[in-house]
């Protein structure tokens, strides 16, 4: 990245939290393993969409896929591709956002539970995580407005993007980091934890309309 960022943000339900400070941030199929979700229910979990949050037995929510309905996504994946696979690829991932920005995009869509913004090191997590980690210059979870085309060469290895960039792309920053390990949330990766409550995003959805009514 040309200006790297200092810190990646992950949102989470509040309600996930003591799993997270316990077993690190996860990806949906380490967090069904973990839960001991039996071996044929997971396979499916993984490769269909979630039309709603999943609490599992041991308490930990997963949040739902509603952005990505099969028959919008199968329009933006690339050939040799079904929504099936997409939604298994996506699956074994840790998201994270670059900019505070595109995180308070998502916290506006969840008003109605209180959050959790964890704020990790970019500079530890990419020394020792690095290897494990992927770039998306798209919104990879959303296939709704306009879709861009996906595949699997949209998710592209850190190294080789510090390298190349995005083969047969214009160059811009990553819209997306995510890596397919579990993120230890302790020191020196977790550097902050900001809880938002019911009361205070629905403040901040009221500021955010009040502006765009403004401007």
């Amino acid at each position: 990245m040309s200006a790297q960022p200092a810190r990646l943000y992950h949102l989470a339900e509040k309600s996930n939290l003591p799993s997270i400070l316990a077993h690190g941030l996860m990806s949906t199929e380490n967090l069904l393993q973990l839960s001991n979700v039996p071996e044929p229910e997971r396979l499916t979990l993984l490769r269909t969409q979630r039309l709603a949050c999943l609490r599992l037995p041991n308490g930990v929510l997963i949040r739902d896929q509603r952005p990505m309905p099969p028959s919008a996504l199968a329009r933006a994946l690339e050939p040799g591709l079904k929504p099936a696979d997409w939604y298994a690829l996506l699956n074994g991932f840790v998201f994270f956002w670059p900019s505070r920005e595109r995180l308070d995009r998502l916290l506006a869509a969840y008003a109605d539970r209180a959050q959790v913004v964890l704020a990790f090191d970019y500079a530890s997590l990419l020394r020792d995580f690095g290897d494990r980690a992927f770039l998306s210059p798209i919104n990879s979870g959303n296939a709704r407005r306009k879709a861009a085309k996906r595949g699997r060469g949209t998710l592209v290895a850190y190294d080789d993007w510090i390298r190349h960039g995005w083969p047969g792309r214009r160059q811009r920053k990553p819209a997306e980091i995510l890596f397919a390990s579990t993120i230890p949330a302790v020191a020196p990766y977790l550097l902050e934890i900001e809880h938002v409550d019911i009361p205070l995003q629905a403040d901040r959805n009221a500021r955010r309309r009040a502006n765009v009514t403004a401007n």
